[in-house]
């Protein structure tokens, strides 16, 4: 794994009363790597008509909801939420597919429809 090289920045206006000597700051170059900021589209009732099946992709670390014609991916229990009702009673009754390594990661989307279905959570209940 490469780390990104540090470097010393001395601010010579600031002096540190303990030590007498200008105030050093250790600092590291912004990452190169992407940002991924994720905005669901708005979904309509009845979106996973035709759903396939649904699952956890290690790779990623997303949920993936596959249907006939359009695929979802899900990057926060949370976005669940986004989905009607009719959808979120869909999910709950599929199981989701995982690798038996990552299955503690994908039942936290399952415990996440089941409390939306306890609660009513789904798009168009709230407010």
């Amino acid at each position: 794994m490469n780390l990104q090289k540090s470097f010393v920045k001395v601010h010579k206006d600031v002096i540190d009363p303990s030590t007498k000597k200008p105030l050093k700051t250790v600092m590291w170059p912004p990452t190169k790597s992407a940002k991924t900021v994720l905005l669901l589209k708005y979904l309509p009732n009845n979106n996973l008509h035709e759903f396939k099946f649904w699952m956890y992709d290690l790779v990623s670390g997303q949920v993936v909801i596959v249907c006939e014609n359009e695929e979802f991916r899900i990057a926060d229990v949370r976005d669940l939420m986004h989905f009607e009702e009719t959808d979120i009673h869909l999910l709950g009754r599929s199981q989701i597919q995982s690798d038996p390594q990552y299955e503690v990661c994908a039942k936290a989307y399952t415990a996440g429809i089941a409390q939306m279905i306890n609660l009513k959570m789904w798009s168009g209940s709230r407010g």
